[in-house]
């Protein structure tokens, strides 16, 4: 083109010693240009396929969503009692529920442990938070709590945990892999993550399939920060349910 046309009208200086290499003609040049970009692009592609999408969304509205989360028709599909009848709660254990939203099972958590445990639900909006407090005072629960938190830190003191559960909240959250090394010091001796979250396919509830994390990208992401997979519960319709634990 013109570029290949004004190199090849470069006269040649006969005077300039030879250096042995032949010369490579200037549309080969160009073309090796070309396929190295076109080889760094699927590079990257390929590189951010590998990462699971993040859907951000705010939950400022804790009377909106209450009518979502705590909604009768969830109690059919999602199964509280019997998600927290296979956990195997023990009187006296700590419970720390990551993205609490209400408290739909934070509060189910603080009952199964008794008073002498503890439930914490964690959240980065406010809104949820200040609507937890008020359900605890409602409930009469005083092991049901609520703390704020930042996107990317728990704030969990060493081995203060013996459950860390997560519902319908990894695929809002950045850096997976970080935050789950970070739990791992959390978690007390024999201690699990719990991950509930919705199949990566078109469903009657919850988000579009693009924004869904899949089975398979949880448990590497868990993997690659030290975990592995100990249990796998299938009875939840629209839902995988999966226990960690530290390697």
């Amino acid at each position: 083109m013109m570029v290949g046309a004004q190199i090849n009208r470069c006269p040649l200086r006969q005077e300039r010693p030879s250096s042995g290499i032949a010369p490579v003609p200037a549309a080969k040049s160009l073309s090796l240009v070309i396929t190295v970009m076109a080889v760094l692009l699927l590079a990257r592609a390929l590189q951010a396929q590998e990462h699971e999408p993040t859907a951000h969304h705010g939950f400022h509205d804790a009377a909106h969503w209450a009518q979502v989360f705590e909604s009768p028709e969830r109690t059919k599909w999602q199964k509280p009692d019997e998600v927290v009848q296979a956990l195997d709660l023990k009187p006296g254990q700590t419970v720390i529920d990551i993205g609490a939203g209400t408290g739909y099972f934070t509060r189910r958590f603080a009952k199964a442990v008794g008073p002498s445990g503890a439930a914490i639900g964690l959240d980065v909006e406010p809104a949820m938070i200040d609507y937890i407090k008020a359900d605890a005072e409602k409930q009469g629960l005083k092991n049901y709590h609520a703390r704020l938190v930042k996107p990317d830190d728990p704030g969990l003191g060493p081995h203060s945990a013996d459950v860390v559960f997560f519902c319908d909240t990894l695929h809002h959250m950045d850096d997976r892999v970080a935050y789950f090394r970070k739990l791992a010091s959390a978690l007390k001796p024999g201690g699990r993550v719990i991950v509930i979250d919705f199949k990566k396919k078109a469903l009657p509830v919850g988000p579009p399939p693009q924004d869904k994390l899949s089975r398979e990208a949880v448990v590497a992401e868990f993997h690659n920060a030290g975990y592995r997979l100990v249990r796998d519960h299938d009875f939840l319709p629209y839902q995988y349910f999966l226990e960690f634990e530290t390697e």
